[in-house]
């Protein structure tokens, strides 16, 4: 349910250009206080293609400049959301809009041409958009790498401990073979089940050995604090080895060369 959710999110998320018949994704952020009261610094804009002409007083989103690929002109050049206070029509027959701040004393010193107009808001979701905004700031980017960066190195201590477990895990196994409680061929058997118990699936498998090692190391057997112990084993009462952790275990018998997780 939760991928289906997430998956029907992404396909909504994707595509809204198509619902808002623009070309461009129709999101916009509003940077500033130029529009206050109407609009605050960190909204959040959905616009759409206007559905009629654009009248004076109509509030619209749009770039200034043309990188001359429509898809990119949001992500290139300056998008600005201002309310129009004026029209006309220039020579080559180009619509052209006259536009202003509401908390701007005077027009903007430029005019945008229609082709140049994004959208109109159909949607602001207030503050919305305040967290890509501080992202934008010096601050914000030292804070996104620095998280990144916090995320990526923890990963990378995960996987070294999970390695030096490992390390532990097969040298237990190693003093088991000098001391001839397991054979080299066993041993081999067993570092192959440890280095790739993540990718091996034990319904393909016959030795009941790496069978119940497999088994212990997906139920998470060295994701929590694990110690080497002495024990008798179950089966026929000799000395074996036990590796436990937490409430599982995993049991090594050299007399009857069987091996048992619990």
């Amino acid at each position: 349910m939760v991928l289906v959710f997430g998956a029907s999110l992404l396909v909504l998320a994707l595509a809204l250009p198509l619902f808002a018949g623009t070309g461009t994704y129709p999101v916009a952020i509003v940077d500033g206080n130029s529009m206050y009261p109407t609009l605050h610094n960190g909204d959040l804009v959905f616009f759409a293609a206007p559905t009629g002409p654009i009248k004076n007083g109509t509030i619209i989103v749009f770039v200034q400049g043309r990188s001359g690929i429509p898809a990119l002109d949001s992500l290139l050049m300056p998008v600005v959301i201002h309310r129009v206070v004026g029209m006309g029509t220039e020579p080559n027959g180009v619509q052209y809009f006259q536009t202003k701040g509401d908390n701007n004393l005077q027009k903007d010193p430029f005019v945008t041409d229609a082709g140049n107009v994004l959208g109109v808001p159909v949607l602001v979701i207030p503050y919305g958009g305040i967290p890509l905004v501080f992202l934008r700031t010096p601050y914000g980017l030292v804070a996104l790498t620095s998280f990144v960066s916090l995320y990526y190195f923890s990963d990378i201590d995960t996987q070294l401990e999970t390695e030096k477990d490992k390390e532990r895990l097969l040298a237990v196994f190693a003093k088991m073979t000098l001391n001839r409680e397991m054979s080299a061929s066993e041993f081999e058997r067993l570092r192959v089940a440890v280095e790739y118990s993540d990718e091996i699936s034990t319904d393909l498998l016959k030795d009941p050995t790496s069978i119940s090692l497999i088994d212990w190391l997906k139920s998470g057997g060295l994701s929590t604090s694990w110690k080497e112990t002495r024990s008798l084993c179950p089966s026929c009462g000799s000395m074996a080895t036990t590796v436990e952790s937490g409430e599982r275990a995993f049991l090594i018998c050299p007399s009857c060369s069987s091996a048992q997780s619990r």
